[in-house]
């Protein structure tokens, strides 16, 4: 093996070129270059460069071109001088081979051995910005290195082991915590680790920065109140931040709620304002909707009108002509919203609605002041203005719940056949739209909650899980958590057909409803026809949903009706729960002795009193829905497979 000989001497930087030679082809990146620097000012040159002699004098680099251009660009910036002394090791061995041994056989430094050296310079009493210039860092990376440099021992050596992936420390280093971290990681260090899922357990008791409470009270307002935060260094604004007092984000978030509702009150005269940091919708659904009503303008607010109606129509000529000037344009802004306020005071409450109705206050999905007016309880409703909903359940004798559970299950059914029907869905909401817009005519009740939100009763699914029908919704709505323009966007480029369906699937959660026999809704009861909507083939009454909730002789006389006045007598002397398992199965096709045929097909299709929609012609409330359906009706319900209840075993 032939041998090479290096020697080490000091040549002037203007006597340095890059070798050709070099195997180091691909330039380095600029913040590298920026770093290396930075190192270089504050360090010095600390390995020696290797180089050949060259013709005139000069040497060529065959090894540490990355050092040699930045030299050279600090002399450039007159940092450093021209001639600054360079440590070189003169090598007269094969160039290629020296320049690729020098790139190759080296070793690249353990990332944690630099996020320890970084904390110990801290120690020794550098600041971040100290740091941070001498390496060429930024002042957020150098804090980044310095969180993971001081993260509990154990869990640093289990990274240094690669039982655990840099990102799983980056989770844990959330907070400066040893305790809450090795709390943490003996809990989860048996098995694999995912830094989701550390990130969650750590922050599982504090509330998000994010969050709809914090964005409502502010996140400056909770650190003046003495609340202390969690910042995660390696999450971008908000995202990395955690409030640790729960309970004070919650007191101030009520107390700024009570001084909306107050002010509110007192402003504008409602009869009650309540506070709710979500809206109850359950409670809203059983109200009474009132609106403010068009006041017709005294001369002064005529003249005015017009005086800026003509004023925009010159700014109109003048930007159909050539544009307008952003001085005309804020002129054209001012002229407008004038003309809106005025709008605004000529629709006002009735003083007879202020009088019985009331608001919520709550904190909407972006944390910001929401306010419900014009909602009118129903202990406060006259019997002139009751609307869909009001009322007592009437002949039905069901308890209040248990008449707004069933309306809930017929509603649920008919929200599952609307999402399946676009044409239906479209025809509906331009109806209720163009009442709402045009303000002609006079439209009952609310076919469909004009604020978009889903309608069914709050913790109804949780009750009652797959009973009735399901929606099953198979859309990707990852645009709704882009902005605003970009969300919209990519909502307008899904193919037409997603967004039929997208568009029914959201009509049909926001449609409203209940029992037919209770304060009926004549446009509901005719969507309902429409869709050929049959509540027997999705729901059936059973002991938990209906007969456990009424008394036994309601039940027993429920039986008499439909499986016949011997059935009845022959089941009069079991308990409530034995009866309502009984009925139970036959009103589910399960045919019990004693029962004639005919008898069991009523029953497998009997729907409690206000529950079916008309099919033709409306039926009888209470009466039994046919098995069959006449000639004259619609074609059987064919709501998809995934909709539908499982068939009687």
């Amino acid at each position: 093996m032939s041998q090479t000989h290096s020697h080490p001497q000091a040549v002037s930087l203007n006597d340095l070129v890059l070798s050709p030679l070099n195997v180091r082809k691909t330039p380095p990146g600029a913040a590298e270059q920026e770093e290396l620097k930075a190192s270089l000012l504050a360090h010095g040159l600390l390995e020696n460069l290797v180089v050949r002699a060259a013709d005139g004098g000069r040497f060529e680099v065959l090894a540490g071109g990355r050092r040699l251009a930045a030299l050279q660009a600090l002399a450039a910036e007159g940092r450093i001088p021209a001639d600054y002394p360079v440590r070189c090791l003169i090598h007269d061995g094969d160039p290629g081979e020296v320049s690729l041994a020098e790139n190759v056989v080296r070793l690249s430094m353990h990332a944690l051995d630099q996020f320890e050296a970084f904390a110990a310079l801290a120690d020794k009493g550098q600041s971040v910005a100290e740091i941070a210039s001498r390496f060429g860092y930024s002042e957020a990376l150098v804090r980044q290195r310095l969180r993971l440099g001081r993260v509990a021992p154990e869990i640093r050596e289990a990274y240094r082991d690669d039982a655990i992936t840099l990102e799983a420390m980056m989770a844990f280093a959330v907070t400066e915590d040893h305790g809450q971290q090795l709390s943490v990681w003996n809990e989860v260090k048996d098995g694999y680790i995912h830094a989701s899922h550390v990130k969650r357990l750590l922050t599982d008791e504090k509330i998000a920065a994010t969050s709809k409470l914090v964005r409502f009270i502010g996140l400056e307002a909770y650190q003046a109140a003495g609340g202390a935060i969690t910042r995660d260094l390696f999450a971008e604004g908000d995202a990395g931040v955690w409030l640790e007092d729960r309970a004070l984000v919650e007191r101030l978030a009520q107390a700024k709620l009570d001084t909306a509702a107050r002010d509110l009150k007192q402003a504008e005269g409602w009869k009650w304002v309540q506070v709710a940091s979500d809206l109850p919708w359950d409670l809203i659904q059983k109200c009474q909707t009132v609106y403010p009503q068009a006041q017709e303008p005294t001369p002064e607010q005529a003249a005015e009108l017009e005086r800026l109606q003509k004023g925009l129509e010159i700014y109109e000529a003048i930007d159909a002509d050539g544009g307008l000037s952003p001085e005309e344009e804020e002129k054209v802004a001012e002229l407008e919203a004038r003309y809106a306020k005025i709008e605004d005071a000529l629709r006002a409450y009735a003083d007879e609605d202020l009088a019985r109705a009331g608001a919520f206050v709550s904190i909407d999905h972006s944390g910001e002041l929401s306010i419900r007016r014009g909602l009118v309880r129903p202990e406060d409703r006259s019997s002139e203005t009751a609307t869909v909903g009001d009322g007592a359940v009437g002949a039905s004798n069901y308890s209040a719940k248990l008449a707004e559970d069933l309306g809930a299950f017929r509603l649920q059914i008919a929200q599952a056949h609307l999402a399946q029907d676009f044409d239906c869905a479209f025809d509906l909401a331009l109806f209720t739209m163009a009442h709402g817009v045009f303000g002609v005519g006079y439209l009952s009740g609310k076919p469909l909650d004009a604020s978009y939100t889903a309608t069914l009763p709050h913790g109804f699914a949780e009750r009652f899980g797959t009973e009735g029908a399901q929606l099953p919704s198979d859309f990707d709505l990852a645009w709704l958590d882009l902005s605003p323009e970009e969300g919209f966007q990519a909502m307008c480029a899904l193919p037409p057909e997603v967004k039929r369906r997208l568009f029914a699937h959201c009509v049909a959660l926001t449609l409203r409803g209940g029992l037919g026999n209770v304060g009926g809704d004549d446009l509901h009861e005719e969507v309902g026809r429409r869709l050929g909507v049959d509540v027997a083939a999705h729901w059936r009454p059973t002991a938990e949903n209906f007969f456990k909730r009424l008394k036994k002789d309601r039940a027993l006389a429920i039986a008499e009706e439909v499986l016949g006045e011997t059935w009845a007598r022959n089941h009069r002397d079991e308990k409530k729960a034995v009866l309502a398992e009984t009925l139970e199965a036959n009103f589910s096709g399960n045919r019990s002795p004693g029962v004639a045929a005919e008898q069991a097909l009523v029953a497998a299709r009997w729907l409690p009193d206000g529950m079916a929609y008309p099919r033709g012609e409306t039926p009888d409330a209470g009466e039994p829905v046919p098995s069959e359906p006449a000639p004259s009706e619609p074609a059987p319900d064919d709501l998809p497979e995934a909709f539908r209840l499982p068939a009687a075993e």
